[in-house]
């Protein structure tokens, strides 16, 4: 007799439903499970990092390694890029905005894509595994990225405000915790 079937820990939210995020016709389903469908920064003023965590889970039997591509690393930082994930295992992935005062770049459309394929059992690090690029890829997902107004309606100025911190620098407190 079968194990029963594990409850999923949450459900997939999906491909987006930007269109231009649709997967190209060689690229294959992205067979994993996402909590979201797309990242949403909350507003910070300019110079103050902010960042979004997304669950990620591997419902399948086998062992996977993924990676995480972003359209700016000048703006996005994601821990960890590159990983495994056990088989019925979770990750949470955190994906940080430097919030830069870089008008330009910080309008542009951005998205992250998402890569995953089987890992072999004695694979010990996921980095050389992607050594030959994307191509092998099982599955692909793009998500987009939107930042959120300032709730307050007050435009902020980008000629006055402290330039970006490094990718070091802490992430901003949740809304509604003091501020360190």
């Amino acid at each position: 007799m079968a194990p029963p079937k594990q409850p999923l820990p949450f459900e997939d939210a999906g491909a987006s439903t930007d269109a231009t995020m649709a997967n190209k016709p060689d690229e294959p389903a992205f067979k994993l499970s996402l909590n979201a469908n797309k990242v949403e920064f909350p507003f910070a003023p300019i110079g103050r990092p902010t960042y979004v965590s997304l669950r990620l889970h591997n419902p399948t039997s086998n062992r996977i390694t993924f990676k995480v591509r972003c359209t700016s690393a000048d703006i996005f930082r994601v821990q960890p890029p590159v990983a495994f994930v056990n088989p019925n295992g979770l990750m949470t992935i955190t994906i940080w905005n430097a919030n830069t005062d870089q008008k330009q770049k910080m309008e542009k459309r951005h998205y992250f894509a998402f890569y995953h394929k089987t890992a072999v059992p004695s694979a010990r690090l996921a980095p050389p595994l992607w050594k030959n690029g994307l191509k092998d890829a099982e599955g692909v997902r793009r998500i987009p990225v939107s930042f959120l107004p300032d709730p307050s309606g007050a435009k902020s100025s980008t000629t006055s405000q402290p330039a970006a911190p490094s990718a070091a620098a802490a992430p901003a407190p949740a809304p509604g915790a003091p501020a360190p």
